[in-house]
């Protein structure tokens, strides 16, 4: 039989119309994603950032360089502290990303002609925090000397805008950033992207354990554990959880030694944190390969979930600049948690009680992802399969009865 092009063009459209799944993943996905992906950035700036202050002033003139930070949209007054060792430590525990410090005598020393500046210390561990806090500082402080400035020259020394234009005099303003002063692109990045890569392949490997048993013929033979569905689980999953803590330690030693990246914090802490982000991904893999009815559908469904960790987890882009259904799903996710224990971890060098937030939010969704799987394993899925199994019942030839 001779092929021709045009009926085989023809064929492969039936083909994807009538699979459903890939004519999702070829005509839905993409439209999903650039739609997902623009609303993460949709505010096209960091705003709102928490941030603490310390005014030792007290003068009014401190007051208004409080207000002029307030009325900025990016930053959020929530705390005023009274040490700058409180502020550090609101940094460092993520309670805020920039500490404003006014001086004490600030005003008095400005009128007089003398240097005392402002101090804002601004958390480096996400460079999108650190490049708009730095910039929206400059910003604030800039715009606030000028209008000070102004006013202050024209009271005094009765001049124009023209000529105080020409002699104005800038509040001083400094700043320090914690956790990455060189602005270092890799010591942001790294982590995050061996978090994602290590996501992503724990999910492609133990999304396909149960459907290689389906694809197989094989998955009949778990039948006989389906009273204590946990064998199935534990059976099927703790290969992958080595592998990965394995491959975990392996990809950290290559981040330290190879390319330099922090390593502040201790790693018996942060050896913690790995074990609970990889219980979390094995229980979401397991689920979701128990609900596929093949591989093909598992590798999907699996792809769905790692591909927009990522920009979702707030380290490439902060959680205060997300749509708020966004940042909530964002916060189903285990890359999101895992990614903040690392960076308060190996870059804040922090303990384990600024990361237990994150440890607990893994283990709850490990434990209530495989708590699911083994509920549908004990009641539905072996049930089901029984059902579709059993033949159904022969007919009786026309004019015979069960009567003897």
């Amino acid at each position: 039989m001779e092929l021709r092009i045009g009926k085989l063009i023809a064929e492969e459209w039936r083909n994807i119309i009538k699979d459903r799944r890939l004519f999702l993943l070829l005509f839905f996905i993409p439209v999903m994603y650039t739609v997902l992906f623009g609303s993460i950035y949709m505010h096209h700036k960091v705003t709102d950032m928490a941030t603490v202050v310390i005014d030792e002033d007290q003068s009014p003139l401190s007051r208004q360089i409080l207000q002029a930070f307030e009325e900025s949209e990016t930053f959020e007054i929530r705390k005023e502290y009274h040490s700058e060792e409180e502020v550090k430590q609101a940094l460092e525990t993520g309670e805020a990303k920039v500490g404003l410090i006014i001086p004490s005598g600030f005003e008095a020393k400005l009128k007089h002609g003398e240097t005392l500046p402002l101090l804002t210390l601004i958390d480096g561990s996400n460079m999108m925090i650190s490049n708009s806090a730095t910039k929206g500082a400059n910003e604030v402080i800039t715009t606030f000397s000028m209008g000070y400035s102004q006013k202050k020259l024209q009271l005094q020394q009765g001049l124009q805008d023209d000529q105080v234009m020409n002699t104005l005099s800038p509040i001083p303003f400094r700043y320090r950033i914690m956790y990455n002063p060189t602005f270092n692109y890799s010591d942001f990045m790294l982590y995050g992207l061996v978090g994602a890569i290590l996501q992503q392949v724990l999910f492609l490997g133990i999304a396909l354990t149960i459907t290689r048993e389906k694809d197989g013929g094989t998955w009949s033979r778990f039948e006989a554990w389906k009273k204590n569905p946990w064998r199935i689980a534990y059976a099927k999953t703790a290969p992958y959880f080595l592998i990965n803590v394995f491959n975990t330690a392996i990809a950290l030693v290559i981040a330290l030694y190879a390319f330099g990246a922090p390593m502040a914090g201790s790693l018996l802490v942060g050896f913690a944190i790995v074990l609970c982000f990889t219980y979390a991904v094995c229980g979401i893999g397991y689920l979701v390969s128990l609900f596929s009815g093949n591989q093909l559908g598992a590798t999907q469904t699996a792809m769905l979930i790692a591909v927009p960790s990522f920009m979702l987890s707030g380290f490439t882009w902060p959680f205060e600049a997300m749509p708020r259904a966004l940042q909530i799903v964002g916060h189903l996710l285990p890359l999101t948690y895992f990614l903040d224990g690392i960076r308060n971890v190996f870059v804040k060098a922090n303990d384990f009680a600024v990361i237990r937030h994150d440890c607990l939010a893994l283990l709850l969704t490990g434990t209530l992802t495989y708590f699911i799987a083994m509920l549908l394993t004990r009641f539905v899925v072996f049930s089901k399969k029984k059902t579709s199994d059993t033949p159904a019942p022969a007919s009786l030839p026309s004019g015979q009865n069960l009567t003897m």
